[in-house]
């Protein structure tokens, strides 16, 4: 089977980072917002242009914080927005440090955080960034008229879930403003990551006047927003371009080296490879081991390579008549050869990944997988060890739902939110593998992602494929998606005994107590439920010109371009 799909998939140039919080995973890393640190000393001075030239794969579907979704929004918000806390790479640790908040603490029972605004953080148009801004964002993220996709990530805060549901009011929200510079978040519970959570969008400041003022086209164009981050958006040339300026006004202006950010629109994957090679663009990424070897071979460019947190998976509708069955979910996740799908699909530049919380996680000092280990993987062996394969858990699974003993008779449909040709080679190796291993001819739905999502929010799917990109170094990011109050991933799967184990798991403050809480919701969620089947996690690939000096390289920094210079 190997040599065959080899064969099949030899013309194929995968690429190697999805698009976060629920997007589809067509894409090549095309985001400066999430990574960090430096990767080389000035030596020159500072005559060249300070003009940075990158790309994005998609058009942002808004720069509204309470109703972005994609990577592609977070790209230009991350640079755009100052946030509450920063998190940045020192010397190779991960760092809180200042943002629009210029110190902060917590009170003895660890529920109560006051956040004191450095009284010069301002808005481009010189307008003070203050309290009240951040209660207005929190409370319009939870308002459940919002609809804010990220919303769940505000759980922490006290009163968040009555508010969500529309049970009390938002001004019930756990937050406050004390004066102009003196923010108060009040949790329910004493949470142990939660300054890692701070630094994500879901908690950057918003400005009532200005969302008032457009309504529901705020964020939609260059005119209906408004920055107070190191650059603000001076052009936004749909499906062609964004522009960003420096903000005079930012707070910390003097560490901002550019001037000017332009991030083309370019989805073709050949399109942005050449760009680079031919010099419009100052950086790319590629998931191609071609590609990468070809960039490699040239002096001019510097490849900047650490470990991803964005993770493949497919994800079951466990509403479906066929995958409402536990043993034909785990049939079809353990069928999966995940070293086969790196090589063939991910050109063996991802990680083959055998457990839901990502290979770069840590509680604590420990990395999570190196504690828990590799539970696809043990199942994959216990299976070994009774002499059984997949294909048994699946008559299994058939035998309990009163289906036969006759897979072919199966009707299967695999969805996936794309039609470019890497999609028609992950499609190929899938119905392959499937009727390898477990004897059933599966049908591929390619739909672009619009329509694809559409169809996974109405149930209206059986197995899907995407993406999540975790934004801290916290196991809870990733487990939290399947609390039964959270629809991140809408598999329809809810347990009372798994959401137990992460709200025990998120407040815990003894780290070995914590990491051992969470290991035991994992194994439910995969050992025992088989909810979803991941498949690989994402390793960077980056590529800056030679002149480009401190580009971020940080998996869970949110730096985006703050201190990157051109050099020549």
């Amino acid at each position: 089977m190997k040599k065959f799909l080899a064969l099949v998939l030899s013309l194929m140039m995968c690429l190697s980072l999805f698009a976060a919080c629920g997007k589809s995973d067509d894409n090549a890393t095309d985001t400066q917002g999430s990574e960090n640190n430096t990767q080389g000393e000035t030596n020159g001075t500072e005559t060249a242009e300070q003009h940075f030239r990158t790309f994005i794969s998609a058009e942002p579907s808004t720069l509204d914080v309470s109703r972005r979704s994609d990577t592609y929004s977070s790209s230009i918000l991350v640079n755009t927005v100052e946030s509450l806390v920063r998190c940045e790479l020192r010397d190779g640790e991960y760092v809180t440090c200042p943002g629009d908040a210029e110190s902060w603490e917590v009170d003895e029972t660890g529920t109560v955080w006051t956040f004191h605004l450095n009284e010069n953080a301002k808005w481009e148009d010189g307008e003070p960034v203050t309290a009240d801004q951040y209660v207005y964002s929190l409370r319009r993220s939870s308002a459940p008229e919002t609809g804010c996709p990220n919303a769940f990530f505000l759980q922490p805060i006290k009163n968040f879930s009555q508010v969500n549901s529309g049970e009390l009011a938002v001004e019930e929200l756990g937050v406050e403003a004390k004066d102009e510079h003196t923010l108060v978040i009040t949790l329910e519970n004493a949470l142990p990551a939660y300054l890692d959570m701070l630094s994500s969008t879901i908690y950057y400041a918003q400005r009532e006047d200005i969302v008032d003022k457009y309504g529901d086209k705020y964020g939609a164009d260059a005119e209906t927003f408004i920055s107070n981050g190191p650059f603000k958006v001076e052009s936004w040339t749909h499906n062609n371009s964004i522009v960003l300026t420096k903000n005079e006004n930012y707070w910390d202006a003097d560490s901002v080296k550019l001037e000017k950010v332009t991030f083309s629109i370019m989805s073709d994957e050949n399109t942005y490879y050449n760009a680079f090679e031919t010099g419009e663009l100052d950086y790319v990424s590629t998931g191609s081991a071609e590609w990468l070897d070809r960039f490699q071979k040239n002096s001019d460019n510097v490849l900047i390579q650490y470990p991803g947190a964005t993770l493949s998976y497919a994800f079951y509708n466990c509403n479906d008549a066929l995958f409402q069955n536990a043993n034909i979910r785990k049939a079809f996740t353990l069928a999966i050869d995940r070293d086969e799908i790196n090589e063939m699909c991910f050109s063996g530049l991802r990680t083959p990944t055998y457990g839901w919380v990502v290979p770069s996680m840590s509680v604590g000092e420990q990395n999570f997988r190196e504690v828990v280990g590799d539970p696809i993987k043990e199942m994959q062996e216990d299976l070994k060890a009774e002499n059984k394969t997949a294909k048994d858990l699946l008559l299994l699974g058939m035998q309990e739902l009163n289906l036969g003993d006759d897979p072919s008779t199966l009707k299967v449909t695999f969805s996936l939110a794309g039609t470019s040709d890497w999609y028609r080679t992950l499609g190929d190796f899938l119905q392959q593998t499937y009727l390898a291993e477990l004897g059933i001819q599966i049908d591929i739905s390619f739909a672009e992602w619009g329509i694809f999502y559409d169809n996974v929010e109405k149930g209206n799917y059986q197995i899907g494929f995407m993406g999540w990109g975790a934004y801290y170094n916290d196991p809870y990011d990733t487990l939290s998606l399947f609390v039964s109050s959270t629809n991140a991933i809408q598999t329809n799967w809810s347990s009372e005994k798994y959401d137990e184990l992460i709200a025990a798991g998120s407040i815990e403050l003894d780290a070995e107590k914590r990491l051992e809480i969470y290991a035991e919701a994992e194994e439910l969620l995969l050992k025992e439920e088989c909810v979803v089947s991941p498949f690989a996690t994402n390793n960077y690939n980056l590529f800056v010109k030679s002149y480009v000096k401190n580009y971020p390289e940080g998996t869970f920094s949110n730096e985006g371009l703050k201190y990157v210079e051109i050099v020549k």
